[in-house]
C-alpha cells in the first residue's frame, strides 16, 4: 500500500470516529453529573480547541489532515510546535477525553480510546514521513520535543 493510501485511509479513520463521538448518546455512568468531572470535562474540550485553533494558525497554509507533507510545508519548532510534535493531535485527544468525561458512556470511552490509539499510529507513521523530508533536522527536532506531551514521547536515538 502507498504511503499515500495508507495516509488517506488514516485521515478516513480518524474522521469516522470524530463522527462516531459526535452522534453517540451521553451514558449514565455514575460520575454524571458530579461538578468535578463536568468541569474537568469542560476544561479539556476546551483546552484542545485552544491548541488545535493556535497550532492550525501556526501552520497556516500548510495544514492538512493528510500525514503526508504537503509542497510547502515547513518544519515548525516554536510555538506549540515548541512544546509537542503534533499539537493538534493533542489538542484532539483533549477535546475526546473532555467529550467522553462529560458524556459518562463507555461507548464514547472506548471511541475516544480508539481515536487516542489512532492518532498515535498516524504521528508515528507521520514522523517517518517527515524525517524523509526533513532529514536530521527532524531527527534532533524529535529529541528535544515530546510527541504530544513536552517531557514524554521524544526520540531516544
Amino acid at each position: 500500500m502507498s504511503s499515500r493510501s495508507k495516509g488517506s485511509l488514516l485521515v478516513l479513520g480518524q474522521f469516522a470516529l470524530i463522527g462516531v463521538l459526535i452522534v453517540l448518546p451521553a451514558g449514565d455512568l455514575a460520575w454524571l453529573g458530579n461538578p468535578f468531572t463536568e468541569l474537568f470535562a469542560q476544561l479539556s474540550f476546551l483546552f484542545g480547541l485552544v491548541v488545535m485553533v493556535w497550532a492550525g494558525a501556526v501552520l497556516g497554509r500548510s495544514l492538512t489532515a493528510h500525514p503526508m507533507p504537503n509542497q510547502r510545508a515547513e518544519l515548525r519548532t516554536t510555538g506549540p510546535y515548541g512544546l509537542a510534535r503534533h499539537p493538534i493531535y493533542t489538542g484532539l485527544i483533549a477535546v475526546a477525553l473532555g467529550t467522553a468525561v462529560g458524556a459518562a458512556s463507555w461507548a464514547h470511552i472506548v471511541v475516544a480510546g480508539s481515536l487516542c490509539g489512532l492518532l498515535a499510529y498516524k504521528a508515528r507513521f507521520e514522523e517517518s514521513l517527515l524525517v524523509d523530508r526533513f532529514g536530521e533536522n527532524y531527527v534532533e527536532y524529535g529529541r528535544q520535543v515530546g510527541r504530544f506531551l513536552p517531557w514524554f514521547g521524544r526520540f531516544t536515538s
